[in-house]
């Protein structure tokens, strides 16, 4: 006898928990960073290379947690692990405002980051990918888009109380919020799996199944072992696009108010470019999952690289108005491809056979290319005076974002076993209509 659907999914009210879970941890701790670099610089007495370089030391700690994580996930569960990870974290947000020195600020950003696992990245993705088989995509970019919503509401925030009581109460703010967040959303609202109450993920009856007469439908699990994952040339070119990927966004992302000011605006008139650019970042993930989900990930690809590029280069020639707010609203979407790029490409070329084991070989790349990327846009800005080189060569990564990951999936078995499957499916409902 078939299950019958509830009336709601539960699986929607998830994504709520991790849209806001996303918000706090990457929104507010992560994307409002930008606003502290130049009143730190100024009373730390520091070049903008040599401070930015904590966010290097944070993602350098997140790197070598990264398999790790994915090996511990393997055999634990998530929810307690999340909210030991919350109180590691907002605490070293409140430590950032009693720094006094910019070594403070590298000693606290590595244990910050040896933690971030605890509560995103794998545990996100994988919840997700739990839940949903059908419009994965479309739950993973509401969920993600938590992180530009927060950005957008929180940045002038925080600005506007750095400017009031200085960078330190700015960062009580921000750790304050986070908790707030984190701890009773992942207690209350976040379910690990739908049998945790007795439900089937969202689409299990639509794809691959294995059924006998003794035994009750479940999903099929296949795809690569980590092993031959490492061996293939799809991994190497996914690993590399997700690098610089994650260079090349936060390259643009943390220095959009430093460009600006230093270009002649304002540094109210700066913050609401980068609160515009998080904003757009919300319907952006949305639309990219759903794009995802209906026209695939080729064309997705070309769409959110092609737009990095473009970006880097307004942002480049942005000396008067309104080109800096031309700029916010494609770099918006086109940085949907920092946060959906790897939760919903890794499942789709590698399977689900040994998933949080091939996520913590590939996330090691993500936190290299932001280590490298904030400060080496930063340090360009010490070396030249100008932002505008290394932005320039960000719009070059692009173009080499979307070659590589157009290699990647052209050589994955995985994925296009997945699409004939689905394309099998489709064919046999419809002849049965």
């Amino acid at each position: 006898m078939q299950q019958s659907k509830p009336k709601f999914f539960y699986g929607w009210v998830v994504v709520l928990g991790c849209l806001c879970v996303q918000a706090a941890a990457v929104g507010i701790i992560g994307n409002t960073l930008s606003v502290f670099i130049v009143p730190c610089c100024a009373d730390l007495g520091v070049a903008r290379g040599t401070f930015t370089l904590y966010s290097s030391f944070g993602m350098l700690g997140g790197l070598f947690m990264g398999p790790l994580w994915g090996e511990f996930f393997k055999n634990h569960r998530f929810k307690p692990y999340m909210i030991i990870g919350c109180c590691i974290i907002g605490m070293c947000m409140f430590s950032y405002s009693r720094a006094t020195s910019v070594y403070h600020f590298y000693i606290i950003a590595t244990i910050k980051g040896i933690f971030a696992g605890m509560l995103t990245g794998v545990p996100i993705a994988r919840i997700l990918s739990n839940w949903f088989i059908e419009k994965r995509g479309t739950a993973m970019g509401i969920a993600l888009a938590g992180s530009g919503l927060a950005g957008s509401i929180m940045t002038p925030i925080v600005a506007a109380t750095v400017e009031a009581s200085g960078w330190r109460s700015g960062f009580v703010q921000l750790a304050i919020v986070f908790f707030l967040i984190t701890v009773p959303v992942i207690t209350f609202l976040i379910k690990e799996k739908p049998e945790d109450m007795g439900l089937k993920p969202l689409g299990w009856e639509t794809v691959a199944l294995q059924e006998t007469e003794s035994e009750k439908p479940t999903v099929k699990v296949s795809g690569m072992t980590r092993a031959q994952a490492l061996k293939s040339k799809t991994y190497w070119c996914y690993v590399l696009a997700l690098f610089l990927t994650s260079a090349c966004g936060m390259g643009v992302q943390n220095n959009i108010i430093g460009h600006l000011v230093s270009s002649g605006f304002d540094s109210a008139y700066a913050a609401r470019v980068f609160s515009l650019s998080m904003l757009i970042l919300v319907p952006g993930k949305i639309l990219v999952g759903r794009l995802y989900d209906t026209i695939g990930i080729k064309f997705t690809t070309v769409f959110l690289a092609t737009g990095l590029s473009i970006s880097a280069v307004l942002l480049s020639f942005a000396k008067r108005t309104p080109l800096p707010m031309i700029f916010a609203v494609i770099f918006g979407f086109a940085n949907a491809i920092q946060t959906m790029q790897m939760p919903y490409i890794t499942g789709r070329i590698f399977g689900d056979r040994e998933y949080t084991r091939v996520y913590g070989v590939c996330q090691p790349f993500v936190s290299m290319g932001s280590a490298i990327g904030v400060p080496l846009s930063a340090s360009v800005y010490d070396w030249a005076h100008s932002y505008v080189p290394g932005f320039l060569t960000i719009a070059v990564g692009g173009v080499l974002i979307m070659f590589l990951m157009l290699n990647a999936l052209k050589s994955s078995p995985v994925e296009l076993k997945k699409f004939d499957e689905i394309n099998d499916a489709k064919a046999s409902e419809a002849a049965q209509a």
